[in-house]
């Protein structure tokens, strides 16, 4: 599907493009924010991928609609963000929101669409806040809610044994979800809690006070290039063997081509990586590497996920194709067969789904890959579910 340059945006932050992916007769636009540029590039590169891939797989249809899809990136900046959301819903008209990549995004955006009334998908992290009081019927989420995969490293560090840990987290709300996250399903002492800034790529300061703590093992959350320069740096200081390492988001299947060797040995927590083996997943893997000539990361399964439940959502219900609450009454109801298995929704529209432990192993050849080594967190839901007052 071709990718066409629409119109220009001038905004305080500066030009940005806005790009469409037109359908002949579309009827239904959607509008798809990520991040385009900047260090999470990678991942709202994936995350559109997904996206495009599932509806490829259906000739550019989804529920027997033909789709047109804008492109718009936020720049993992919270002002862009609103700003292109404002532009999607005001001036584009769109039928329903996909996407944002970062947690500081969504804060922005999300009061804005479901005020409005526009059905809001997102395919990266969840925000505790609205996970709870502030929970809409407008939204649903085919990631996670920020705290799953932190939780259950924090329960593998728990069935570790370990006692005393560090945590490193980038400083906004992802980092700090993380971190009560993690504090949730460990039971031993944080020796420390480290925030770097969103974005940092020098991380000698963080280990040199990590070393002082002199921890059991450490925990880090660090999207992106961020994770990148810090294993690197990390092995190189001989870390890796002093201090076990457990991540989430940190080490994946973006950044593990870069992160190569550094990484062996470390743990990595997660709901889904490319080396999971089920038919579904399989399928997804094969069919996202003969289009995009890379291996899919969890934000490309994602997305692939949030086209496939307003497909199978507009397929369930007659209404939901003209009738926007209908759709999201149809969307909250999925019983999704996705790549990471059986997929459902909370009332606050947040996946169930099982998080695992994988071991990063070496393939030889100066090749790397996951191994499998247990399901922490069975069907787990997340912890601010009772507070969202919807029925469910």
């Amino acid at each position: 599907m071709k990718l066409l340059n629409k119109t220009k945006l001038s905004i305080a932050m500066g030009a940005m493009a806005l790009v469409a992916a037109t359908a002949a007769h579309a009827q239904l636009k959607i509008g798809h924010i990520g991040a385009m540029t900047g260090t999470l590039a990678a991942l709202g590169q994936d995350q559109y991928d997904g996206f495009m891939l599932r509806l490829d797989e259906g000739d550019g249809t989804l529920g027997g609609q033909k789709v047109e899809v804008v492109r718009v990136d936020a720049q993992t900046k919270p002002d862009v963000g609103l700003q292109v959301a404002r532009e999607l819903v005001e001036r584009e008209n769109v039928d329903i929101v996909v996407g944002m990549t970062a947690s500081n995004v969504i804060n922005a955006v999300f009061p804005y669409v479901v005020k409005n009334e526009v059905p809001l998908i997102g395919t990266n992290g969840g925000p505790s806040p609205f996970a709870g009081e502030q929970c809409s019927p407008w939204f649903i989420s085919t990631a996670f809610q920020n705290d799953g995969a932190h939780e259950a490293a924090g329960q593998e560090a728990h069935n570790k044994g370990y006692k005393n840990v560090v945590t490193v987290t980038p400083n906004y709300q992802a980092g700090k979800d993380a971190v009560a996250g993690f504090k949730r399903f460990y039971k031993g002492e944080l020796a420390d809690e480290i925030y770097p800034g969103l974005g940092q790529t020098d991380f000698s300061a963080e280990i040199t006070q990590l070393s002082a703590a002199g921890p059991d093992a450490v925990y880090v959350f660090l999207p992106g290039a961020m994770g990148i320069n810090f294993i690197k740096q990390y092995s190189q200081a001989g870390m890796m063997d002093k201090y076990p390492l457990l991540s989430s988001f940190t080490v994946d299947d973006i950044t593990i081509p870069a992160i190569r060797d550094a990484a062996v040995g470390s743990m990595v927590s997660a709901h889904w990586i490319s080396g999971a083996t089920s038919p579904e997943s399989q399928k997804f893997v094969q069919a996202f590497q003969a289009k995009y000539k890379r291996t899919p990361s969890n934000y490309a399964m994602q997305g692939y996920d949030a086209a496939a439940a307003i497909d199978q959502a507009l397929k369930s219900s007659p209404d939901a194709a003209k009738d926007k609450k209908e759709l999201m009454k149809a969307l909250h109801a999925l019983k999704l067969a996705s790549p990471r298995g059986e997929l459902t929704f909370e009332r606050n529209g947040f996946p169930i789904q099982d998080y695992s432990i994988w071991k990063v192993v070496s393939k030889g050849d100066g090749k790397v890959g996951f191994e499998h080594q247990d399901v922490v967190l069975k069907a787990h839901r997340d912890a601010y579910v009772a507070q969202c007052p919807l029925k469910g």
